[in-house]
């Protein structure tokens, strides 16, 4: 067996664990669906890209990379993209506590003005 299909075989070993991690999170519903859809997109593309290593090494040639450059660089794009997609989701859960934050303000001074009122 040669160097890279050890290699490959390797990177494809840890995207399954990760992916039985992920598994693992969304079953005790530790994370959402959308993000687990997420999380299982990257390792399925790891673990093909690891097996695809002879397919790859072309590309990376083009690219002057090595193989493995490629497929962590490939990795990395990912990465970043669901940190961006997180960052957003989480912006838009903080609007959303802020804005029930301020409807529950005005909610209580309406309270407290018919409180305030009736006596």
């Amino acid at each position: 067996m040669s160097q890279q299909v050890a290699q490959g075989l390797e990177i494809a070993a840890v995207a399954l664990v990760f992916t039985l991690t992920v598994l693992y999170l969304a079953q005790r519903q530790r994370i959402s669906f959308r993000y687990t859809m997420g999380w299982l997109t990257l390792c399925v593309i790891s673990a093909f890209t690891g097996l695809l290593i002879p397919l790859i090494k072309p590309l990376a040639a083009k690219l002057q990379l090595d193989a493995f450059a490629l497929i962590g660089a490939s990795a990395i794009i990912i990465l970043l993209a669901l940190c961006i997609q997180l960052s957003i989701s989480i912006s838009g859960m903080q609007k959303q506590v802020q804005q029930l934050n301020e409807d529950l303000a005005l909610q209580k001074k309406v309270v407290e003005d018919i409180h305030a009122a009736s006596k």
